[in-house]
């Protein structure tokens, strides 16, 4: 069989116990390979092995010393010994692909170390959301037999840029697991049982997921809840997601969440705040909602929520930025708000789907049917051995 070798960037480790979409991308196409052997590289984690297989993956996790993750956490510095440990495996391995995913850097490195090797470079977002010491500057050709998009948008965005100089690009979308994320109806008795859990059952819901930040919407929906709050007193605001990515810093408490705390008050009884939840309890928290709403103020590559919310059978409400249309189809599977910063549009928008149960049915039974046609992991694994079939 033939070897491939994922590589993660140097933050979060794999599985992503921590978060990261990047690194859940890679967990799950890995393991739904059927022609590639694959060998994942990430970080090492406390509660990781360094070397492990499961199923017909195995395992490198590259330590990194408290003080190099301190210096990194602290100055966004670069850590050179993470992608030269990485190479030393390599050697031994011998794969015949490397699929990199978000560090452009990494593919001139690689290139020199292993010249007759292909090389990919996967982007999951744009370059401008890279960190200052992650990215090439100046004028630069990415030395990468293929250069892979999660989405149109970051295609189009990069063609001149982080693709210039690649071979071949081609468009390698996110996924999804179908059979984890079910929607209510299919899953009747543990909705049931995670609504008795928060003192839910009588209650409509509507379910933010990701991180809890400003730039995700998170302010722009409680304002809109409060008004919510105001017409339907039946109907409470979940918010599932910490504050950042990393080994104790999920939930670590930032200006902005301070900030949504003390803004919630009034309403507190309304709002649950679930803190970060770890990916392989994500399905069950979807169960909880009625709609998703997620008014994402960022131009993002294509957020793995979206797909997850689908699965679960939610209508969804979002903006449109980014790559986020792509798999949010207005009006079939959501809606998608004309202005992305107005209150008021995503209030009447929420409203609408709280009052029109058989909608909201209609178009989560179609965003369920997407991610079953298009977006499962098995239909991606099978799109990415084709593309590594072109570069072999």
């Amino acid at each position: 069989m033939r070897k491939v070798a994922l590589i993660g960037p140097e933050l979060y480790p794999i599985p992503p116990i921590r978060g990261g979409a990047g690194e859940l991308w890679i967990e799950k196409a890995s393991h739904a390979l059927k022609k590639y052997q694959p060998y994942v590289f990430s970080p090492a984690d406390p509660e990781l092995a360094y070397q492990e297989m499961r199923e017909q993956v195995r395992y490198f996790r590259i330590p990194i010393s408290r003080l190099k993750r301190t210096i990194y956490r602290w100055f966004d510095a670069y850590l050179p010994d993470y992608e030269k440990r990485i190479a030393n495996l390599l050697e031994k391995i011998d794969p015949e692909i490397l699929h990199i995913h978000n560090r452009p850097l990494l593919v001139p490195f690689f290139r020199d170390r292993f010249p007759k090797k292909k090389i990919i470079l996967h982007m999951h977002n744009l370059y401008r959301y890279l960190g200052d010491l992650e990215k090439p500057h100046g004028e630069f050709e990415m030395p990468a037999d293929l250069f892979l998009a999660c989405s149109r948008f970051v295609l189009e965005g990069e063609r001149n840029r982080l693709a210039r100089g690649s071979r071949s690009q081609a468009v390698l979308y996110n996924g999804v697991d179908t059979k984890a994320f079910l929607p209510s109806w299919e899953n009747e008795k543990e909705a049931k049982k995670i609504r008795e859990q928060y003192g839910l059952q009588k209650k409509k819901v509507v379910l933010y997921t990701g991180k809890i930040r400003e730039s995700k919407g998170v302010g722009l929906l409680v304002r809109a809840m409060k008004q919510v709050f105001q017409e339907d007193p039946a109907t409470v605001l979940v918010l599932a997601g910490g504050t950042g990515f990393g080994y104790k810093r999920e939930n670590k408490k930032t200006d902005f969440s301070k900030y949504l705390l003390r803004d919630i008050d009034f309403c507190r009884d309304r709002v649950v705040i679930l803190g970060f939840i770890p990916p392989q309890e994500m399905p069950r928290v979807y169960l909880l909602g009625d709609v998703f709403a997620a008014p994402s103020q960022l131009e993002e590559g294509l957020g793995m929520v979206f797909l997850e919310a689908s699965a679960a059978g939610l209508p969804i409400i979002s903006t449109r930025q980014g790559g986020i249309p792509e798999v949010v189809v207005h009006e079939k599977t959501g809606l998608l708000l004309t202005r992305k910063e107005d209150v008021s549009e995503l209030t009447e928008k929420i409203l609408g789907l709280l009052r029109e149960p058989e909608v909201r049915r209609q178009l989560g039974e179609e965003g369920r049917r997407t991610m079953e046609d298009h977006f499962s992991w098995t239909r991606i694994a099978a799109a990415t051995e084709r593309l590594y079939d072109s570069v072999g």
